[in-house]
């Protein structure tokens, strides 16, 4: 059964404990069960920060100037990524000329990291970009191009329970207007010695994933025959 939370939360923490973290957060959330490995992480050797990984300052796009239809650049959001992946249809588009007016940077090349980084439920999905063609970024999507790591592997870190309860953790601000600073996702904590084999992993969830998608379509193929069956007797009768 999943937990539920009495309200309002309230803890009794140290000063010393709320001193240890960066940004001095008194509210009861940053002491509750499900962040216990991770404060318990931040006190032990052998772990790196992922910032580590990232020796550039994390790019994030503007606010563009749409156009009604298609005919232009389209612009990844926060809508259009969902769950690890591009939906294009979802994306918006700019004139060429405002394009190619954007500095270099946030015109996206293959093997980018684009993550979200406001909206309240939004927070923390990422995606790996890897189509053809022109695109950029709006001011709610961050472009992170990794060193040390593959983008894939950085992809599915960001993705996994582990990088999601630290988005959790690190998401403040008003309700439905939450975000995480790039100083927060700079200090998310993951053990060294995953560093060793995360390409490994990575692969072996990309494998495992695919075999997934595949059983869900040969499902979804042999409940829509079901439905049609149903609907058949359902005229014929």
């Amino acid at each position: 059964m999943k937990k539920r939370y009495k309200y309002p939360l309230y803890n009794v923490a140290k000063l010393s404990d709320i001193s240890a973290t960066h940004s001095l957060r008194c509210d009861a959330k940053q002491f509750e069960d499900r962040f216990k490995d991770i404060r318990q992480l931040s006190n032990r050797e052998g772990v790196f920060y992922l910032g580590e990984l990232l020796p550039e300052p994390l790019i994030k796009g503007s606010q563009p100037t749409y156009i009604d239809g298609t005919d232009g650049i389209p612009v990844i959001n926060t809508l259009s990524i969902q769950k690890l992946k591009i939906n294009t249809e979802d994306c918006r588009s700019i004139t060429e000329e405002d394009f190619e007016n954007l500095p270099d940077i946030r015109k996206l090349k293959k093997g980018d990291v684009l993550l979200t980084m406001d909206g309240g439920t939004s927070i923390g999905k990422s995606v790996l970009f890897d189509l053809d063609g022109d695109y950029t970024v709006d001011s709610h999507v961050a472009i992170l191009r990794p060193v040390g790591i593959s983008p894939k592997a950085l992809v599915y870190l960001l993705a996994s329970p582990a990088g999601q309860l630290q988005f959790n953790k690190a998401e403040s601000g008003a309700s439905g207007q939450t975000a995480v600073t790039e100083e927060d996702l700079r200090r998310f904590l993951f053990k060294k010695s995953l560093l060793k084999k995360i390409e490994q992993l990575s692969d072996e969830l990309d494998s495992k994933r695919i075999d997934i998608c595949e059983k869900k379509e040969k499902l979804d193929r042999e409940e829509q025959d079901a439905w049609n069956k149903f609907s058949k007797a359902c005229l014929k009768g």
